[in-house]
């Protein structure tokens, strides 16, 4: 399965920030949306950085947490990427050897969309019960 059939089982709709907005209403934005990542990008479109749980409370627990915050102070800015014709599994594997949750998903320097290890998992659990399936049909059929 490649990273398009993955997005196509997913909303249309990707939040985003600037760099410059307030990361508290970047957290609060996270929190209403029950979303985990927030894409950033540059006043211009392109892809600026990702902002995600983790970067906030790394950030708030370090100390610098009781002032307005821009959200490019704690952003993750050196970001791998995917494309839509990458396989699942393949992304699975560079997500988990690099210990990520999100990442962009860009065509012609645009981003389309985020896969999350959640996606990730659903997918893998959304196949090993077709196999499941597949496998009691067939046993079924020998009987």
């Amino acid at each position: 399965m490649l990273i398009r059939d993955l997005l196509n089982s997913k909303s249309d709709i990707l939040l985003t920030v600037l760099p410059d907005t307030d990361m508290r209403e970047s957290a609060e934005l996270m929190i209403d949306q029950s979303i985990s990542a927030l894409v950033v990008l540059s006043k211009e479109g392109a892809l600026a950085g990702i902002l995600t749980e983790r970067d906030i409370a790394r950030y708030f627990a370090s100390d610098q947490g009781d002032r307005k915050v821009p959200v490019s102070e704690a952003m993750t800015s050196e970001l791998i990427t995917c494309t839509p014709d990458h396989e699942v599994s393949e992304i699975a594997k560079i997500m988990s050897d690099s210990h990520i949750r999100h990442l962009p998903v860009v065509v012609d320097h645009g981003v389309i969309g985020v896969v999350s290890i959640r996606d990730i998992v659903r997918y893998h659990l959304a196949d090993l019960e077709s196999q499941n399936r597949t496998l009691r049909e067939l046993v079924s059929a020998l009987d």
